[in-house]
């Protein structure tokens, strides 16, 4: 978005001021809180709180403001067979929506992110990504068995340096296609791919027992299979429904045979926690997982609902040179919403 001329700026602005007398601005307020359980004789378990915050304050323009903090609630001092989860994440998007490009069918929309992590051992990373959007599905057939709600092009550019501890910095150039389905029988699929590459200096230099890389190209896919009904409607206010999400989170596979996780990779996960163990050199890996949910919501009024969930998730907990010790691990929690 910083490469727009002044003049297409000024434009914007003015066409939104134009549509600000029929606009209402909207948003939501969520709190989520998981906890984590062990995973068989793996220390996974883990507190995790999420805040997000989602304003439409302008026709064409919203923010997303989100904070995820998690805490270990086992003893951590470095095993195996450990998963260190003391760790924060706030992050910020400022979404802009230009509409229709020109007199296609196409739906044009960038968004710049800002993101920092913090394991809280004196290393800490920031994060910049920018990407534009270019959504075909308006052009695409559907029928009762298959909808496109999104098949998207996305180039984007991330910008990453480390904000404590030793320096380091990567640039990432990529282009994703995103898409999403809807299927019969209140199941979606979302399947997302990317190509892009990483160019990394100082702490972020990738390497395995010999070699260093100051650069690698990456090719990875997500793929999504969710489900969603409800089981009963209890009243006008409460029910219980059965979610299920499962599928690759993600497949990842590099020209680079070394340790390496990079961050669009963790940026694009349907879940919070990845395998427990990231282990040897390896030049491709996957994370594959099934969580089928219990969700009961409670509706206050038509603004605030309450909803609390059971939830078992089972995975790979170890990926990279070998993907293995497939393991189940039971997660709940509650949630609050307050849309205005």
């Amino acid at each position: 978005m910083k490469n727009h001329s002044k003049l297409l700026g000024l434009a914007l602005l003015m066409a939104g001021a134009a549509q600000a007398t029929e606009f209402q601005p909207s948003g939501n307020l969520g709190l989520t809180q998981t906890f984590y359980g062990n995973s068989g004789s793996y220390k996974t378990a883990t507190a995790h709180p999420s805040l997000v915050f989602n304003y439409q304050f302008a026709p064409k323009w919203s923010i997303d403001i989100e904070w995820d903090r998690t805490w270990n609630l086992h003893s951590y001092n470095g095993g195996r067979k450990q998963q260190n989860n003391d760790f924060s994440q706030p992050d910020a998007t400022l979404n802009y929506s230009y509409g229709t490009l020109g007199d296609s069918k196409v739906d044009w929309s960038s968004s710049l992110k800002i993101e920092t992590q913090s394991n809280f051992n004196n290393n800490s990373q920031a994060y910049v990504m920018a990407q534009t959007v270019f959504d075909f599905s308006r052009y695409l057939p559907s029928n009762d068995y298959l909808k496109s709600t999104q098949f998207a092009l996305a180039p984007m550019y991330v910008y990453g340096k480390n904000i404590s501890g030793p320096s380091g910095k990567v640039h990432t150039a990529g282009l994703g296609l995103l898409t999403n389905w809807t299927l019969p029988a209140n199941f979606s699929l979302t399947v997302n791919a990317y190509v892009f590459k990483d160019w990394y200096n100082g702490t972020f230099v990738i390497s395995n027992n010999n070699t260093n890389y100051k650069n690698a190209t990456y090719f990875m896919l997500s793929a999504w299979l969710e489900y969603s009904k409800i089981l009963h409607q209890f009243n006008a206010k409460t029910s219980l429904a059965f979610n299920f999400s499962g599928g690759f989170d993600p497949y990842i596979m590099s020209n680079r045979r070394a340790s390496w996780d990079p961050f669009l990779a963790g940026n694009d996960m349907n879940q919070w926690l990845s395998p427990t163990v990231m282990e040897g050199n390896y030049k491709r890996t996957y994370d594959l997982f099934a969580t089928p949910q219990l969700s009961l919501t409670y509706n206050v009024n038509k603004n605030f609902s309450i909803n609390a969930f059971v939830q078992v998730k089972y995975s790979n907990q170890v990926w990279g040179q070998t993907e293995k010790d497939w393991r189940f691990q039971p997660q709940g929690g509650f949630g609050l919403s307050y849309g205005f």
